[in-house]
């Protein structure tokens, strides 16, 4: 110990003076391998004291370096560095089967949510049937996280007003009961954030469970989407969505079904309609689980679009046809733009433009809301296309695939739904997902 202790305080002593030769005179020399550094011709002339004592301090520098550990530079800063986070603006469109296209109207036919609005009333956006007949849809915030949202939609199966039930029952449940499982959901306060396909089964068995809920059926397609802009998606049934980029489809889920036109679905079977099939027959109840839904994992960029949407959607659009819905309102309104003005340039993203897009929904801003403009550009569409006798759609180029006999034309009528979200990246200095720690005691 009193050797180290030496090593630590002979240099100390010695780095802030010259050195003397024990007479008048004084040499002052570099410290860092001093006898290295220095001429032959200058080291002769130096007393030899003065060689001795220098000879000396370079050992004990170099003892001193093989003793203590480096210490990397590091850069400090008052303020906490910045980090990059995403959060979300939503909405949702629909329209029913039977209700006539129409201009689009604010809580009518598109609702529009964002993940930054503090103290909403109610906390998420749920569709209700008379807006959009059996197809529902919901959008909320996980735990009250801006960085967090879960948001998806449910297909009444229509074969169940066949036994006397209403589809839209079980669908509208299922997708409120998403909703208040996510809205109150305190996983992330533990940093376990809860996935699209666990929340499905949450939802699913408090329907099961739920007396009101007689019977019914639906699809179902819904996304969890984080602060560091992953995602993951749980599908399962026809329903589905695409994720769009500058002028491009980047994924598109994949449909669940037995056969045509009748896809993998919830169910809620009663024993009485068990009873009553198994003795004098009748349509199929098809049931699968949540566990059976196709789950994936994608990373959002800055300005992605993720669009879901019904099979009265996908029967009379295609992903091409919806891309271009897509482009012609994103252009029109400068989100997107053309690097060069000639056929076949690249289209790029007005970076700037999505993320001063509004945190708080106010009444002036509804319809010119990005996520609405989109939602309810496609709802309109795919109804048109659905009234239109004489346009093919998916759903009649698969009709003749299969059924080349019959003779349908044009599109298929049937209940829509859609819901829209975009990623927005921005810069944070604190991070509004944290919540204040509690003490254990």
């Amino acid at each position: 110990m009193f050797f180290l202790a030496g090593l630590l305080i002979l240099p100390v002593l010695w780095l802030s003076a010259c050195l003397h030769d024990g007479n008048s005179s004084s040499y002052c020399l570099p410290l860092n391998h001093t006898a290295a550094v220095m001429s032959a011709n200058n080291l002769t002339s130096l007393p030899l004291s003065v060689l001795n004592r220098a000879t000396l301090l370079h050992r004990n520098v170099e003892a001193l370096r093989r003793y203590m550990p480096s210490v990397p530079n590091r850069a400090y800063s008052a303020n906490p560095s910045p980090k990059n986070a995403f959060t979300y603006r939503l909405a949702a469109a629909a329209a029913g089967k039977h209700t006539a296209p129409r201009p689009p109207k604010a809580g009518q036919d598109f609702w529009n949510y964002t993940s930054t609005q503090l103290n909403r009333s109610p906390p998420y956006l749920r569709s209700s049937k008379p807006d959009s007949g059996e197809d529902a849809f919901f959008a909320t915030t996980i735990g009250g996280s801006e960085n967090h949202v879960a948001f998806g939609l449910a297909d009444g199966v229509g074969g169940w007003q066949d036994s006397g039930v209403d589809p839209s029952v079980f669908s509208h449940g299922l997708c409120g009961l998403m909703a208040g499982t996510a809205n109150i959901d305190d996983g992330l306060e533990e940093g376990n954030l809860i996935g699209p396909q666990k929340l499905l089964q949450i939802a699913y068995d408090a329907v099961i469970g739920n007396p009101r809920i007689v019977a019914g059926g639906c699809t179902a397609s819904l996304a969890v989407a984080s602060k560091d802009g992953s995602m993951e998606t749980a599908n399962l049934g026809d329903s589905g969505f695409i994720i769009v980029g500058p002028g491009k489809v980047t994924a598109r889920s994949n449909a669940q079904t037995h056969a045509f036109n009748t896809p993998y679905q919830l169910s809620k079977v009663p024993a009485k309609i068990q009873a009553q099939h198994a003795i004098f027959g009748g349509a199929t109840h098809f049931s699968e689980t949540p566990a059976q839904a196709d789950v994936e994992k994608h990373q959002l960029k800055h300005g992605d679009i993720v669009l879901f949407a019904t099979d009265g959607v996908w029967d009379n659009l295609s992903a091409q046809d919806t891309l271009t819905i897509i482009t012609k309102v994103m252009e029109e309104h400068g989100y997107w733009f053309k690097s060069h003005n000639f056929a076949g340039a690249e289209t790029m993203l007005n970076e700037s433009l999505v993320k001063s897009m509004p945190k708080v929904i106010t009444g002036k801003m509804e319809d010119q809301y990005l996520p609405a403009l989109l939602a309810t550009a496609v709802m309109r569409e795919a109804k048109l296309a659905g009234l239109d006798r004489r346009r093919d759609g998916p759903f009649a180029r698969e009709v003749k695939l299969h059924f080349p006999q019959e003779s349908w034309q044009g599109g298929k009528p049937d209940d829509i739904a859609v819901v829209v979200a975009i990623a927005v990246e921005d810069v944070q200095t604190t991070d509004a997902s944290e919540k204040p720690m509690k003490a254990k005691l």
